[in-house]
């Protein structure tokens, strides 16, 4: 599989897109540790919902998590 990726994209395309993929797989799980906790996570009533969105939809909590990075960013800028 890598001599695939290495063949198709050469050395600096093989080497984005294993950094993209990576950090997008951090998102994925910091989105779902996000989602799960007690206090700061989603709402209770819908948090088992968002767990189930998160692995059947794995963009949802990245983009979770960048609503929550805009809006803690919204928050700290008006005080």
């Amino acid at each position: 599989m890598l001599k695939t990726i290495f063949e198709h994209f050469g050395f600096i395309g093989s080497l984005v897109l294993s950094l993209l993929l990576f950090v997008l797989f951090i998102l994925w799980l910091s989105g779902i540790a996000g989602i799960t906790q007690p206090l700061d996570g989603g709402k209770p009533r819908y948090k088992q919902w968002m767990v189930w969105l998160s692995v059947v939809f794995p963009p949802f909590p990245i983009i979770w998590v960048i609503h929550n990075l805009s809006t803690h960013y919204r928050l700290t800028k008006e005080r």
